[in-house]
Order: structure tokens, then sequence, then C-alpha cells
């Protein structure tokens, strides 16, 4: 696949400026400037250079900026990277590899990829178990270094997939890191086919869950206060839908599902949903944390023990088993993911049309994609201009 540098070598004067790049660089709270730095040296051994070609923004970049910093190293070096200071925020994206690292295979030059952000050592207990989601020395590319709100990124290829010929375009496997997400959350719930399960919460990663859940062949009932949000996740495999909020009353959950759901995903991190999913919970039943409690939480322990409740945590994605799987669904609805993903928005736009929507909770779309090399919006499926 040819890259934007040699489609635009006599175009766009980012194309002819070797040296420099445009980036939306967070200097700290609400204070994103886009801005122009140098582009990336060659990428270290185990990386690759990605010619960025959509990148999505998610509550964690919207916590960054509106409340933060929480994790982008202003104040202080990283432990881990050694990076300080402003920091080019993007962690989940798709884009065509430009140069490769002395100990990555060369024919990674030329591929499209999606980059999950999360970066596993691969040397401590956890990563040897596999589990790599939980390393010691975890790290995100677009938090604790620069990311992808920008032309070029380094990223290790430990960390990316290839999307390969599967029918996605390059604004779709950006969606490749989120789906990752809802991957690794739904199997912490060791789903089974033919099982029903319970959504609260369709926001991005929500409405990942009840497609990716749908998709294994689990009936889904969906809870969302948002009538769009609901009829998203219908859109996308919920069987049925529940209208319900902060204060979801257990005995109209079990009610909507028909009885006492055996398999809860709580995806909107407020304490009163997490106390209903338990209370609505049947015997035995799990409850799958995937919405962050901002503050910790008093549960009803003893009826945690009496009911033999399983309650399950999920953070991050298994690059390595849980990028594959996201790419396999997103392909099976090429074509269609402008239901999550209407458009697709430049830098310009990123703190007006992208970030404070979001953190005020008037965000149109369930996903924002940016492609920072546009100079305006246009539509998921447009040719880029």
């Amino acid at each position: 696949m040819t890259s934007r540098l040699d489609e635009e070598a006599s175009g766009t004067p980012e194309s002819t400026q070797a040296s420099t790049m445009t980036a939306a660089v967070l200097h700290g709270r609400r204070d994103l400037r886009v801005e122009v730095i140098p582009r990336p040296e060659g990428p270290a051994p185990d990386e690759v250079l990605i010619e960025v070609r959509a990148t999505g923004l998610c509550g964690t970049d919207t916590g960054e900026w509106a409340g933060g910093p929480h994790q982008v190293p202003l104040g202080h070096a990283h432990p881990l990277t050694g990076h300080h200071g402003p920091t080019v925020l993007g962690h989940e994206f798709s884009g065509v590899v430009v140069e490769v690292g002395a100990a990555v295979p060369p024919d990674w030059k030329g591929e499209l990829v999606c980059c999950g952000g999360a970066v596993s050592c691969g040397r401590c207990d956890a990563c040897r178990a596999g589990r790599t989601s939980q390393c010691e020395n975890y790290w995100v590319v677009g938090l604790h270094r620069h990311g992808a709100l920008t032309g070029l990124v380094s990223a290790p290829v430990r960390s990316c997939a290839r999307v390969g010929d599967i029918g996605l375009t390059a604004e779709e496997a950006a969606l490749a890191q989120p789906m990752a997400i809802a991957v690794h959350a739904a199997r912490r719930g060791n789903p089974q086919e033919g099982e029903r399960a319970v959504v609260i919460g369709v926001g991005g990663i929500g409405a990942c869950l009840v497609y990716v859940l749908s998709r294994w062949g689990v009936a889904v009932t969906a809870v969302d206060r948002d009538p769009a949000r609901r009829r998203i996740a219908t859109e996308l495999g919920a069987r049925t839908t529940v209208a319900g909020d902060g204060h979801l009353e257990p005995a109209d959950l079990i009610a909507a599902h028909g009885d006492q759901p055996a398999l809860i995903y709580e995806a909107t991190g407020v304490p009163d949903v997490l106390e209903s999913a338990l209370a609505a919970a049947a015997r035995g039943g799990r409850i799958v944390c995937v919405g962050m409690q901002k503050h910790p939480v008093a549960l009803d322990v003893h009826r945690l023990t009496l009911r033999e409740l399983v309650l399950v945590g999920t953070n991050s994605l298994v690059a390595e088993t849980d990028l594959p799987e996201a790419l396999r669904l997103l392909a099976l609805r090429a074509g269609a993911w402008d239901v999550l993903a209407p458009s697709v928005i430049p830098l310009s736009d990123v703190e007006q049309i992208g970030l404070e929507p979001m953190a005020t909770g008037r965000a149109t779309a369930t996903k924002i994609l940016v492609d920072p090399w546009a100079t305006s919006a246009r539509s998921l499926y447009s040719r880029p201009s």
C-alpha cells in the first residue's frame, strides 16, 4: 500500500517538509494546541514508523484534556518511556508502515496496520503467561509518549496487527483498538454461545461489546438512557434494549431481561449501577466491571458471598489475540461502520468537535475519528481530499 507521502509528493506542504509535521499536543488541562513539531527519527529496533491514516478519540483522551493530566507525564519524566512534557495524544489508530526497525521483518513496510496503543514488556510473569494487559511495565503510545494525533508515529511492532486484505478501509481499521478492548472485556466474562447477557452502558466500548457478544452467539439486552445509543445497540445486534440511567432499579433490569441475568457487563462506571447489577444478578452470576469507577465503591459483599457471585475486572487488551479478533469482527460489517463513526475530522477540530462535546456529554457520534492529514471534515466513506 502506498503512503500519503508517496501519493502527495507534489501536493500538500506536509508532504514536502521532511523535518516537521503538524500535531495536536496536550500542554495542560484544556490546553491542546495544533502546532508544528519535529518529525520522529527512525524507529527503534523493535518498532515501526507509521504514517497515520486515522486516529480515534476516546474517554481517556477526554479525561486527560478536561481534568488531567492523570497519565500524561507533563510534569515529570515517565519512568518507562523517559518522555516528559507536552505530549501528542492518540492511542487508537491505523496507518501505513513507512519504515521498520532493525529487528522488524522488512515485509512489514508498506502494510496497513492497526495499533492497540498498549505496550507490554514481554518479560514479566504476566507477559510470560499471555496476560499482557497486566504487564508490570505497561505503558501506552499517546499517553506516556507521543501518539497518533499527527502525521507520523513510532510504535512497537508487538502492539500492532496487519490489517491485510479483509476489506477494511484504513478508517475502519482505526476502530480495531476499541473493538479489541471490547473483545478482551467480553472474554473476561467467559460467555457461551446461546447464553444471554446484559450490557449496561452503550457508549464507545459498550456498543462494541454489544456487537462482539452478538457475533459470538450471545443474546444481548442493552441498557442505556440515551434512545440514540439504544438504536445503535439494536443495529449492532442487541435482542432487546432498556431505558436506564444511574438510578437503574434491579427489578426493572430483571423484568426487561425476563429473569435474573447470569452475565452482566457494567460499562458505565457509575457506582449505583454496579450495585444494581449485583442485586439483579442470578445466583452464581458473573458481573464484569468494564466501566472505570472514579472512586472506591462500597459493595454488599454479604450478597456476593451468599449468592456466589463472580465479580470480574477487565482492562486494556492483549494485542496478540484481541486485535486479530477485532479485525475479523470489523470485517464482518465492512462498509457499515458509520453507525459508530459517521465522520472524520481534521486536527483543527479535535477540541471543538471532539474533546469538548465528549467531556460535556454532547457528542453526536459514538466514536470520533481524526485524519491528521485532512483540512476539513468528511463522511466516513468519502475519499480524503
